[in-house]
């Protein structure tokens, strides 16, 4: 018969023991881990560089919401398809840049810095709306004017077959974008708030759909510093008395109409001197 050493036999035993005991805190860290596995999913997916905003909307009419990705210093915007499923694999990088070649360089960049989904034109379809700040390059005199771009929707195209129609900002220093129906008229409008060129003044700018490059549907609101620079704008309802019939066929108070809420930060100029960063406008 052939015998093991007592020390070999310890060994064996201690072996044992903590393979018992890695066994035992694999199960532990896997039981832990069930309720976070079955209660969320996490997939990333690639965009260009930098990206500095993102919309979703249905931009093929199947029903289900895609994903548009804008990205600093590049020359593309990228969207991603959902494939129904929650799935968004199919990727698509429009080009965006001025340069329509594609070996566009540098000087070419689009910079776009914000982007969202919305039905402009009020044909059920939805739009994209992009802004490109223009980059003002080492020895420029003058900074470049921004361009915001309108690509209509069409259902039986991929985004990059879309027309599309530029508009240049005059006020090139873009804030912040929205988007929604402010006349209630069934089409989107975008509304931009921006700086001139001074950096000293600050104006809330309108294109009213169904067609924003029209001088007619747009208006520039200058805004007063008073409360600072505003840094950040959302469309909402404020819930005031509306003095009328409201909507058509409703009562007073009825209307719910689209008002629109600043945040304000203070002057940087003059430090100490400005309100502080917690004043809210409507």
């Amino acid at each position: 018969m052939l015998h093991t050493s007592e020390s070999a036999l310890n060994r064996n035993k201690e072996a044992r023991r903590a393979l018992m005991l890695v066994m035992l805190m694999l199960t532990s860290l896997m039981v832990s881990l069930v309720p976070a596995v079955s209660a969320s999913h996490i997939t990333q997916y690639a965009v260009q560089r930098d990206p500095s905003h993102l919309s979703v909307g249905d931009l093929n009419c199947d029903g289900h919401n895609d994903i548009v990705a804008v990205s600093e210093m590049g020359h593309f915007i990228t969207v991603l398809y959902n494939d129904g499923s929650g799935n968004f694999a199919d990727r698509q990088d429009v080009f965006i840049s001025n340069n329509a070649s594609q070996r566009a360089g540098f000087v070419d960049t689009a910079n776009s810095v914000d982007v969202e989904v919305a039905d402009i034109d009020g044909d059920d379809v939805n739009d994209l709306v992009y802004y490109q700040e223009n980059i003002r390059f080492v020895g420029e005199s003058f900074v470049r004017p921004g361009n915001l771009t309108t690509m209509w929707g069409d259902c039986s195209e991929r985004v990059n077959q879309w027309d599309n129609t530029e508009i240049t900002v005059s006020n090139p220093y873009h804030i912040g974008m929205e988007v929604g129906d402010i006349d209630e008229d069934d089409n989107d409008d975008i509304i931009l708030i921006t700086m001139d060129a001074t950096a000293t003044n600050q104006y809330i700018q309108v294109y009213r759909g169904t067609d924003p490059s029209l001088l007619t549907n747009q208006q520039s609101i200058p805004v007063p510093l008073t409360n600072g620079m505003y840094m950040e704008i959302r469309l909402g309802h404020w819930g005031e008395t509306v003095q009328g019939s409201g909507l058509p066929g409703g009562s007073l108070g009825d209307c719910e109409d689209l008002d629109l809420f600043g945040s304000s930060e203070p002057r940087l100029t003059t430090p100490g001197s400005e309100p502080q960063s917690d004043t809210m406008t409507t």
